[in-house]
């Protein structure tokens, strides 16, 4: 038999999941935008400039560089942490980005997680 406080920690794992899956997504369809704007930039540049070997080498690499970027911010870092890799938020900061949508269990359910807190006397590790 699950206690409501088990119930409510799944809840919020379940929640931090959808968080990060949520950014994935974001991130890919940012990605996506921001990617073919460098392509086209560069191109547009290149195609304007008639520029030397110097110049389209470090078109080019900044190109790659951008977009390298531009991956490991919006798509690799969220699928990390989807897959609990690196830090993640904690349930605290999860029941705040709660209670900040739902204003009925706005600080009922980070005062439910600091009284368990105070009770077992141990904080909660992520």
């Amino acid at each position: 038999m699950h206690s409501d406080y088990e119930h409510l920690i799944a809840k919020l794992d379940a929640f931090i999941r959808k968080f990060y899956k949520d950014r994935l997504i974001r991130g890919l369809l940012y990605s996506i935008g921001l990617v073919v704007g460098v392509f086209l930039l560069a191109a547009l540049l290149e195609s304007i400039g008639r520029f030397g070997t110097a110049v389209r080498t470090t078109l080019f690499w900044g190109s790659v560089l951008s977009i390298l970027f531009i991956v490991g911010r919006f798509i690799v870092l969220p699928a990390v942490k989807l897959l609990r890799l690196g830090a993640v938020i904690s349930h605290e900061e999860a029941a705040r980005i709660v209670g900040s949508h739902f204003t009925e269990v706005k600080d009922k359910l980070l005062n439910t997680l600091q009284l368990r807190e105070m009770a077992t006397g141990r904080p909660d590790q992520r």
